[in-house]
């Protein structure tokens, strides 16, 4: 009877000012989680340069998984918590019970998609991506992300699978005589645990860490390439214009010297020393801060995510694995702790994959103020920033290049665009 009023009494523990406390904490997690959710689904079926990442459908998908998770299974776990009492009887505390795991199980598989879509897009040569990550694949991707958690969560839940050998224990503690409640328990006996436990959480978080970490690894080797690139590149520039840059602006104000591409008329043979050397020489110049920017700002925001999702998910799982083989006396408090810091994830994800993405912020920008023209994805004809490519090892990688004024009509350099909405996500 111990380890029962331990277990039990719990839930007698919050006062009414801790109440309100929780409840204004919840209610702006599920808010959060609710608007965040629906405003990256509406993004993506509005945009349609959106539509053509394949990663979006993927965070599409998660979008959905976690905005279910915010509606059919936080809010009854908030009343529960707060009114201290379930109400809804048995069977919807099966169904409850069993949406929690497939879609909180759905929303991890999710994640660890992404981390391969982008794994495969940043890691591998871009013929080797658009082989593997077929229209057919994606489907079955997606397909098993839904799937899966059925096999964990509805199927052995609904056929008392989890409870074996633990029967007494639950309906223990699903009655306080003390204060005549009634609670919605899920507690799961040693297999299941394991099981649901590698499933839904240390094998994605594997793949995750290993998907993560080669990514990390191949920006900052791209980085270091660049960074070489420049070096090549600066030491030559003072001894290819010695004497020219105070001479010419004076001549030809409105023609500049380092772009000798914008000239195709040129007759090539006038300047034969300056033609094969300047165009390799500006390039690095032109792109390699851009370039690292983004390779530091990828890293980083590689270790926002691992970090969130470790914060938000570690703590359950590893207690869920754990509490069976210490007889069940995690105390209660702590395990709400860590079931509703793992639904803080659900909303986190939309900012995490979505909000720190500057097409996706765009979107949103256009969807909140009412297709504002200010926001609009601005024309490549007009005077933007294209992208275009340049290949390392093999790897091909989206660059911004310069829009050149010369009188009043616009040249750009010629440069190759790449066609691929994949590498183009990067320029906007």
């Amino acid at each position: 009877m111990e380890e029962l009023d331990v277990n039990v009494s719990w839930s007698e523990g919050f006062g009414v000012a801790e109440k309100i406390v929780l409840l204004s904490f919840i209610s702006a997690v599920i808010l959060m989680a609710i608007l965040g959710n629906l405003l990256v689904m509406v993004a993506v079926c509005r945009d349609r340069q959106l539509r053509k990442i394949k990663t979006n459908y993927f965070i599409v998908s998660l979008a959905f998984a976690d905005l279910l998770v915010s509606v059919l299974v936080m809010p009854f776990g908030a009343m529960e918590l707060v009114q201290d009492n379930w109400v809804y009887g048995e069977m919807f505390c099966l169904v409850r019970t069993s949406l929690d795991v497939l879609l909180t199980t759905a929303s991890i598989l999710h994640l660890c998609c992404i981390s391969l879509d982008r794994y495969y897009a940043i890691c591998c040569q871009p013929l080797v991506y658009r082989n593997k990550m077929t229209p057919l694949r994606i489907a079955v991707m997606l397909g098993g992300c839904w799937v899966i958690p059925t096999f964990i969560s509805f199927l052995p839940i609904m056929q008392g699978w989890n409870s074996i050998g633990i029967i007494d224990l639950i309906q223990q503690r699903q009655f306080n005589k003390a204060s005549n409640s009634t609670y919605c328990i899920f507690m799961v006996n040693k297999p299941y645990a394991i099981t649901c436990s590698v499933v839904a959480f240390y094998i994605p978080f594997l793949l995750m860490v290993l998907a993560y970490h080669r990514i990390y690894v191949t920006a900052r080797a791209h980085a270091r390439q660049i960074r070489l690139l420049q070096r090549a590149g600066n030491p030559q520039e003072p001894r290819q214009h010695p004497q020219e840059h105070p001479q010419e602006p004076q001549e030809h104000p409105q023609e500049p010297q380092e772009h000798p591409q914008e000239h195709p008329q040129e007759n090539p043979q006038e300047h034969p020393r300056q033609h094969p050397q300047e165009p390799r020489q500006h390039p690095p110049d032109q792109h390699s801060s851009h370039r690292m920017r983004t390779e530091t700002k990828a890293a980083k925001t590689l270790c926002i995510i691992m970090g969130c999702f470790c914060l938000c998910w570690a703590p359950f799982f590893v207690t869920n694995v754990v509490d069976p083989f210490i007889n069940y006396t995690v105390p209660g408090k702590l395990w709400t702790a860590f079931l509703w810091l793992g639904y803080i994830n659900s909303g986190l994800n939309p900012f995490l994959y979505a909000f720190l993405n500057k097409a996706f912020r765009r979107a949103f920008l256009i969807i909140l103020c009412c297709g504002d023209e200010r926001y609009r994805r601005p024309s490549i004809l007009g005077q933007t920033v294209p992208c275009s490519t340049t290949t390392i090892n093999g790897s091909t990688h989206v660059l911004r290049y310069t829009v050149l004024h010369n009188g009043h009509h616009q040249e750009q350099e010629k440069l190759p665009i790449h066609t691929d909405p994949e590498s183009q996500e990067s320029c906007f």
